[in-house]
């Protein structure tokens, strides 16, 4: 797993080509593990995926920094019954 910096500079890179794709430029790249990932417009929403997992991995990674383990509960599901 990468580490906490490289985790922010790859959330950085994501972002600012969504703001890319959103500004009307056809193509935006992000380069990941040596590997270029290319989006079109089309890809905005696996776009927003690839940030939201990253956002996930740094808060994951900024929790073991701090000795802290938060990690988020399902929702709980109440039923009625008559």
């Amino acid at each position: 797993m990468a580490d906490l910096l490289q985790l922010r500079v790859w959330l950085t890179e994501a972002e600012a080509a969504r703001h890319a794709l959103a500004m009307g430029q056809a193509v935006a790249e992000v380069w990941r593990d040596g590997r270029r990932m290319t989006f079109t417009k089309a890809d905005v929403t696996r776009l927003s995926d690839y940030i939201e997992e990253l956002e996930r991995k740094i808060a994951k990674a900024e929790d073991a920094v701090n000795g802290t383990t938060l990690t988020r509960r399902r929702a709980i599901a109440l039923r009625y019954q008559n």
